[in-house]
């Protein structure tokens, strides 16, 4: 049985007085005229419609790295959309005014023919989904991204990863990349304060990291919150043992915001010291976000310089048909 196929993915189930949504983890029961938790999807007549659908709320041209990906056609500009929802509720989110609280917003009014359209005329070879949550506007995006693929685009998606495991399976037949925000390694956090469930967020990343895409992996780290050695540590396990060790992961700085206004922000000591936890379990590529360090990529066979930048500025780039220039290993990732 071929787990990722590319048949026809179901979004909902039909009952007799209800709709059971199956594009997320949640599995909202939806009565007629009822919207799910993530204030997206819809029970309208006995079918699931995105309300957003055509309605982004957001839409900018931006670079890859600020997607952020470190290892997908570095220095690519990008058409990057987002609508309104979510199906978490992290306290920490920099974008709460689309994903949460978002009564105000005046949406545009681009159908995904229109998107595509804009990317071309822009000479953008890229479109990223993102900003809020793009599971929760997941038939809109692939409607979009189908119609980019077959004019030659790519499309990566950022995501908290609380879709449904049929929808892991299915982003591999159209998405070409995926970034998923890994936020803490603590199961009662994760469901108390974020409202997500750990143990699908893990299993969705093997799904992913094993898939026919491109993976890579952030964690915001929150002093007090998910920076103790032990929590860092069991997440370059995990990464190492489950996914693999060449799976980026990107150290974020938290920024006070939303509803942790009075929390401290992320320390340098905080993010060097998750650096050495993630370099001592072997991974070879972790970076820094948030913060104007330096990220630089290595080969982990001879330690040459691959690629060297800070934020999306490039200063080097030394990968040669997707190799290491000194001693040919392939460096993971996708470069053309």
């Amino acid at each position: 049985m071929n787990l990722y196929s590319t048949k026809p993915i179901k979004y909902f189930e039909k009952h007799q007085d209800h709709i059971t949504c199956l594009i997320c983890q949640h599995f909202c029961e939806l009565h007629e005229g009822q919207l799910g938790l993530c204030s997206n999807q819809k029970n309208i007549n006995s079918d699931l419609i995105g309300v957003s659908r055509n309605k982004p709320s957001a839409i900018s041209i931006d670079y890859i790295e600020n997607r952020p990906f470190l290892h997908f056609m570095p220095g690519s500009s990008v058409l990057c959309i987002g609508t309104v929802g979510c199906n978490m509720r992290c306290p920490s989110c920099q974008n709460y005014k689309i994903s949460q609280d978002f009564a105000a917003v005046q949406p545009l009014s681009l159908s995904p023919i229109e998107i595509v359209k804009l990317a071309l005329d822009q000479n953008i070879k890229i479109i990223s989904f993102g900003y809020n949550e793009p599971i929760i506007y997941y038939p809109f995006a692939k409607e979009i991204g189908l119609i980019a693929k077959d004019k030659g685009i790519k499309c990566v998606m950022q995501t908290s990863g609380f879709m449904s495991e049929a929808i892991a399976y299915d982003m591999s037949s159209w998405l070409d990349a995926v970034h998923v925000d890994l936020k803490s390694f603590n199961a009662p956090y994760y469901k108390n304060v974020l409202g997500a469930d750990l143990l699908s967020i893990k299993e969705n990343l093997k799904i992913l990291a094993h898939g026919d895409i491109w993976l890579e992996i952030s964690t915001l780290v929150i002093d007090g919150i998910n920076d103790s050695d032990e929590e860092l540590a069991e997440i370059a396990y995990f990464i190492d043992a489950e996914l693999g060790s060449h799976i980026p992961w990107h150290l974020s700085a938290f920024e006070p915001d939303n509803l942790m206004k009075e929390h401290p922000s992320t320390s340098t000591q905080s993010l060097l010291n998750a650096y050495e936890i993630s370099k001592k379990q072997g991974l070879y590529h972790v970076y820094f976000g948030n913060v104007p360090f330096l990220n630089e990529t290595r080969c982990p066979s001879c330690n040459a310089l691959l690629l060297q930048r800070r934020n999306e500025e490039i200063f080097e780039n030394n990968i040669i048909n997707a190799s290491c220039p000194k001693c040919s290993r392939g460096v993971e990732g996708v470069y053309s």
